[in-house]
């Protein structure tokens, strides 16, 4: 028996807790099609994530908006099970890690003093 897209997103849902990645719910009202979910990790980078029953496919206008999403730069995908969505998650996830952590800020500049009048 398939697990029903709820229990789809309570597993990935308590994957993202254990990992600090924030798996909030997208609903807009009065737009359709947009995908159920944005991951978004430590760094801020974020992901898309339309989640479908096992063995069901995103409808057209899903298809659609998710090329928008894709054509402004952001991550998208779709899954129909948990285990390839964690896969992907934590992929994300290693990749942050890899990353170069950003560089640290400059050292504020030094205010010289003034020989003459010192402050």
């Amino acid at each position: 028996m398939s697990k029903s897209e709820a229990n789809v997103e309570k597993e990935i849902a308590d994957w993202c807790e254990k990992n600090k990645v924030l798996f909030i719910k997208f609903n807009p009202f009065g737009s359709r099609g947009w995908p159920d979910r944005i991951a978004v990790f430590p760094t801020g980078l974020h992901a898309w994530i339309e989640l479908k029953k096992k063995g069901k496919t995103p409808r057209k206008l899903q298809l659609h908006r998710m090329a928008q999403l894709a054509f402004q730069g952001c991550l998208v995908e779709w899954f129909d099970n948990s285990e390839d969505c964690i896969v992907f998650l934590q992929e994300c996830l290693d990749a942050i890690v890899e990353a170069d952590a950003p560089p640290e800020p400059p050292e504020p500049p030094v205010k010289p003093v003034n020989p003459v009048y010192p402050h």
